[in-house]
């Protein structure tokens, strides 16, 4: 009677811990966070960023609007400092654009953790910024 409680004991136990492991391996991280700048001659700039994750794919999205910058001019994305890609500046009445990253395309997209900073790099330096939460 003893063994087949135990046994029984086991095979629950090994039951859920499977399970567990199943659904661990499925999470899905997803980051997010809003763009926000000073305004630069009459334009706010703002926009938003978000990571995803989920087992070995990863996305990123930065977008952009309102900067005050000539159509054409590019922008560097930084994730706490390192540069993560490029945004080309479209003509008004958006004055925006994005940046979008998958690892399903074959694109090279970084690790990200929450808490990390997203930066919009002009050619007078930053421009918005937001953490990842």
């Amino acid at each position: 009677m003893m063994n087949r409680r135990y046994l029984l004991s086991f095979c629950l136990a090994a039951t859920m811990l499977t399970a567990g492991v199943a659904i661990a391996k499925d999470a899905e991280l997803r980051l997010r966070t809003r763009l926000a700048g000073g305004a630069i001659s009459g334009l706010t700039p703002s926009g938003g960023s978000e990571y995803r994750e989920r087992g070995s794919r990863a996305s990123f999205k930065a977008e952009v609007e309102d900067v005050n910058l000539p159509a054409g001019t590019m922008v560097s994305v930084m994730a706490n400092g390192n540069k993560v890609g490029e945004i080309k500046i479209s003509a008004a009445p958006i004055r925006g654009g994005e940046l979008e990253l998958s690892s399903q395309d074959g694109d090279l997209v970084p690790s990200l953790k929450a808490n990390t900073t997203i930066t919009i790099v002009g050619p007078n330096g930053a421009i918005l910024a937001g953490v990842l939460q």
